[in-house]
């Protein structure tokens, strides 16, 4: 005969009597007259009555387990009489005096082992005293006596069943002796709940995820339910009442009503709350395997060895229905989520499913589908919560996915390394668990059926982000994923540090860090490493200067903070500013440096320096376009004062951190002049705040092009090195003064010149350079500033030699209109025209000194004249500058004529046209400038450079470029596949870069 894999691994065989023994774990202190405790009674019962008179199929129904079973009696009356050991049915038979059909019977029976003389004593001396049952408090167990044989390996903890918790987001997995508590997605152990008899075979978890549910026990002894309290592990009741081991068990959706299933082949229904016994289910011939509560907590079905389901009314006990399809033991059942359908299997390898009705009434429960699903017994099925999916497990180790509806095979998953008795469902994860045999879990995609593997950890904090060196520091690490972290990983070459990680948790560790005071002050790099994986790299700052962040503020009384010092803050909620207040003294230029971007924040931050009254000193939002503030500042008094860090965008959240340093810090923040001559040692003047008079660094490049500017990071700060250009040819270098005709510097054409405006005189700087042209010679002047980091925004203008500008065109308007609907910015390339209809395609208009051309008339009411554009904004003509322009600002249609053409009056005004320009015309450049010069005669001429806001610095730097134009052209193709298929089609956008006026026909040839 085959037996299942339950018979065989969990259960033994009553045959053993002879080895089992009642073995009292208390012995009460009240005994009787004759010192007769019930314990010594059990254990002469168990070792030789309890083969014909256990619980499970005992002879004459007499039941001998327990002190309450033995009162009872039989189906012959009563066993004993209290008091008159002469007179009791139990001493007769094991006298051998009791006469039944004319025959004397004695027990046991047959050839098994009587009882000796001092044990009938026993019982006759524990009868005649009253036959007292246990004392209060006395408790017997039942244990085997069998031989304890060390194993000489690891042995396998298996995983007997598995549970999840969609509200705390934890997976339970039960095993021998215990139950493993763990988070579901970083598979991190959180706790685990011991102290179980025997192996825990069944977990389920309370709706709410507060309490765990564990069935456990002893084969042939007793059977058990710990409930215990997930936050903190403690237990909150012990249930009994078993005879035997348990191994189903199911909670009602409600969390009212626990059902437990056991090999005592009894289903007990509890209180879940008070562990209190409501009712026992008897009618299974085998063990209870299985359970399932339908989705309305009013019907239970269980699974049997006995190879049937069935189906019961909880409220009342009744046994509605029984499913007896199955040719061998059921293993499994579970209901569908909306409670109409039924799926059961087991060791004839076969999924079965019905239908159930609403009062599963006999015979209303048809069988709907036989599947032959595994070429093994099937362990364990499960039925997704969404009802689409169901998974099976066999012991032939194999685990498929299903539909549901219609039942049919969607995928087979890996073949498994030992049997899966465990499964469930993580909705959130998109995945399926396997519990198995070896003690291992699986994680499985029910999209793909693909593995999932553990996840490697995740950082996105540290507090404080920065550290001092020479100083032993901790910071707190934030991310996921981080509780088995065993190695952290430095990415910074040559980081003389020691890194070390303790106090970890799944959301966090604690980072310890031990650097020599002489460390390189800067940036490093680390990320984490579990047996899984490496995170993604955080940046950490190491600095010289002392470090303090946002819990500083909170120290009553404040104590203001002495410069230099680095603060480290974040705004986490909107409208959080920190004022961090500190000491100055007379004549100190005090540097603050706020740094969020290039350590990848979000925050975009706003300084503002203040006394603490609260007037405002200096602000600054931004040292570059696109970067974070820097602000420099000399006080004229000592005293105590306060500088703000606010959101200038009002965004918040983790990620808006910032670090503030500030102190009389050497800053470097520019070099003059940016450009060396290839071959020649060359001093650069560093330009910046706190710096000696005389400061420069030499430098000497061997070949031509970019490089950054060599710094000493010990001996100053800065940003970014300064960015130099080495070139073949010397280039000359703006000398002041020369804002005047009388000391405009002389440059020779074609030529190059390093200026800047930074003329310490009121008012704006201006540079003049003075060049002679002859007749019709056309000349690019050019300026590199903006594109380069420097802050100026240049504009260039042509004058003759009387300084006066020297005349381009002269636009005559032939159209009047003006601009409708909304106005337009300096980008925008489209814009609504009064009396459009009587305008032509590639006609000139003009507004307000500004020359662009139509390129699309209007589409429709709701659209405007095209302008041909260029990098994203509309194209100027004739090297004037884009503006925005306001709603009724008048335009014009305007022709072009040379100077000094005589033109007819039509009523409509002249516009002459200069050499001049602020922003290049194609919009190429950002703020630079440049302009493309007719000499219209020999001569002198002067250009003339200054800034369109009037603004000057150290920092204002340009070389300005004169040189011959190249007129010409480059293509660029976007979106565009080489590979087309036959019979089919690729588009793609062919791009013309013009350059130096080029404004020939483009042909493109696609060959091939």
């Amino acid at each position: 005969m085959k037996l299942s894999f339950k018979s065989r691994l969990l259960r033994l065989p009553w045959v053993i009597g002879a080895v089992l023994a009642l073995i009292p774990m208390q012995r009460g202190q009240a005994q009787n007259k004759t010192n007769v405790a019930f314990a010594q009674v059990q254990t002469i019962l168990g070792e030789h009555c309890l083969d014909c008179h256990a619980a499970q199929d005992p002879d004459g129904k007499l039941v001998m387990e327990t002190f309450a079973d033995l009162m009872k009696g039989g189906e012959t009356g009563p066993a004993l009489v209290a008091g008159k050991s002469a007179e009791s049915l139990l001493i007769k038979m094991i006298e051998g005096t009791y006469e039944k059909d004319g025959k004397k019977l004695i027990m046991p029976p047959g050839k098994r082992k009587k009882l000796e003389t001092n044990q009938i004593a026993l019982l006759r001396g524990w009868i005649d005293a009253g036959a007292n049952g246990p004392a209060a408090g006395e408790t017997l167990v039942r244990t085997l006596r069998i031989p304890k044989i060390a194993p000489k390996t690891n042995r396998a903890q298996p995983v007997n069943s598995l549970a999840y918790s969609a509200k705390t987001k934890i997976i339970a997995s039960a095993h021998h002796g215990e139950v493993v508590l763990r988070d579901a997605e970083s598979r991190t152990k959180l706790r685990t709940l011991a102290e179980h008899r025997g192996s825990v075979n069944s977990v389920v978890f309370a709706p709410d995820g507060q309490r765990v549910y564990a069935a456990a026990g002893e084969n042939g002894q007793f059977g058990e339910i710990r409930v215990w309290n997930v936050a903190d592990g403690t237990r909150v009741r012990l249930i009994e009442g078993h005879r035997d081991a348990i191994y189903s068990l199911a909670l009602s959706a409600d969390g009212k009503i626990l059902a437990s299933g056991s090999y005592d082949q009894k289903i007990m229904l509890w209180d879940a709350e008070s562990g209190k016994l409501l009712r026992t289910l008897s009618g299974h011939n085998g063990c209870v395997y299985g359970l399932a509560f339908r989705e309305d907590g009013k019907l239970l079905a269980s699974a049997s060895g006995d190879r049937t389901v069935k189906l019961w009314d909880v409220a009342t006990g009744e046994r509605r229905d029984t499913l007896g399809q199955s040719l061998k033991e059921v293993y499994s059942v579970t209901f569908s989520p909306d409670g109409k359908q039924l799926i059961a299997g087991g060791v004839d390898n076969r999924i079965r499913l019905y239908s159930v009705s609403e009062k599963a009434t006999e015979s209303t429960n048809p069988l709907l589908e036989a599947k032959f699903a595994h070429e093994g017994s099937i362990l364990k099925l499960i039925w997704s919560p969404d009802g689409q999916t169901i998974a099976s497990a066999a012991d032939d180790r194999t685990l498929k996915l299903w539909d549901a509806k219609p039942l049919k095979e969607r995928l087979p998953l890996a073949s498994q390394p030992d049997w899966v008795p465990a499964l469930v469902f993580v909705p959130e994860l998109t995945a399926l668990i396997a519990g198995r045999m070896d003690g291992s879990v699986g994680y499985y995609s029910t999209a793909n059926g693909q593995t999932i593997l553990p996840p490697k950890p995740e950082l996105t904090r540290a507090e404080p982000r920065g550290f001092q060196r020479g100083l032993d520091t901790k910071i707190k690490l934030t991310g996921r994923f981080l509780a088995e972290i065993n190695e952290v990983k430095i990415h910074t070459a040559g980081l003389q540090a020691q890194f070390t990680i303790s106090d970890r948790t799944p959301t966090q560790a604690t980072l310890l860090i031990k650097t020599s005071t002489n460390a390189p002050r800067g940036n490093c790099e680390i990320s984490l490493v579990n047996p899984h994986g490496e995170s993604g790299k955080l940046i950490l700052h190491m600095d010289d200067l002392p470090q303090f962040d946002e819990a500083h503020l909170g120290i009553v009384p404040m104590v203001p903070l002495i410069p230099p010092f680095s603060f480290w803050g974040v705004h986490e909620k909107m409208g959080e500013k920190e004022r961090i207040p500190f000491q100055a003294r007379a004549g100190e230029q005090l540097v603050f440096d706020v740094v969020a971007r290039a350590f990848g924040s979000k925050a975009t931050t706003r300084l503002t320096l203040m006394d603490m009254t609260g007037r405002v000193l200096a602000s600054n939002n931004g040292f570059d376009p696109n970067t974070d503030p820097l602000l420099a500042y000399t006080f004229g008094t000592n005293g105590t004062f306060q500088i703000e860090v606010a959101e200038l965008q009002l965004g918040a959240g983790a990620d808006h951190f910032y670090r503030l340093s500030m102190g009389v810090l050497p800053y470097v923040t520019a070099c003059f002049p940016s450009t060396v001559t290839v071959g020649i040692e060359q001093p650069l003047a560093l330009v910046g705040y706190n710096l000696a008079p005389e400061a420069s660094v030499k430098i000497k490049r061997v070949e031509a092009g970019e490089s950054d500017l060599p710094l000493d990071a010990t001996q100053f700060r800065f940003r970014k090195a300064p960015v130099i250009l080495a070139v073949s040819n010397p280039e000359a270098v703006e000398s002041e003064p020369n804002d005047t005709l009388a000391t405009a510097t002389s440059l020779t054409l074609p030529g190059t010149v390093s200026g800047r405006l930074h003329r310490m005189a009121d008012g704006p700087d201006v540079d003049l350079y003075r060049i002679r042209a002859r007749s019709g010679q056309q000349w690019v002047v050019e300026t590199v500033a903006s594109t380069k980091g420097s802050p100026v925004d240049t504009r260039i203008e042509i004058l003759d030699a009387q300084g006066q500008p020297v005349p381009r065109l002269l636009l005559q308007a032939v159209r009047n209109s003006n601009i409708t609907f909304r106005p337009i910015d300096s980008g925008a390339s489209d814009c609504r025209l009064d009396n459009w209809e009587e305008m032509e395609l590639n006609n000139y208009l003009y507004m307000e000194g500004e020359v662009m051309r139509l390129f699309r008339a209007p589409q429709g009411p709701d659209s405007g004249f095209n302008f041909y554009s260029a990098n994203g904004r509309r194209r100027n003509y004739f090297d004037t500058s884009a503006t925005a322009h306001a709603v009724d600002e008048p335009c014009y249609i305007v022709e072009p004529h040379p100077p000094g053409t005589k033109l007819l009056s039509n009523g409509l005004p002249i516009f002459p046209l200069s050499y001049s320009n602020d922003d290049r015309a194609d919009r190429k450049a950002g703020t630079d400038s440049q302009v493309t010069f007719t000499a219209p005669a020999d001569g002198d001429y002067v250009v003339r450079v200054t800034d369109t806001r009037g603004a000057k610095s150290p920092r204002h730097q340009y070389r300005l470029v004169l040189r011959e134009p190249n007129p010409d052209f480059s293509i660029s193709v976007t979106g565009m596949n080489p590979t087309v298929p036959i019979g089919s089609g690729q588009s793609f956008t062919v791009n013309v870069d013009r350059q130096d006026g080029f404004d020939g026909e483009v042909r493109l040839e696609i060959v091939g």
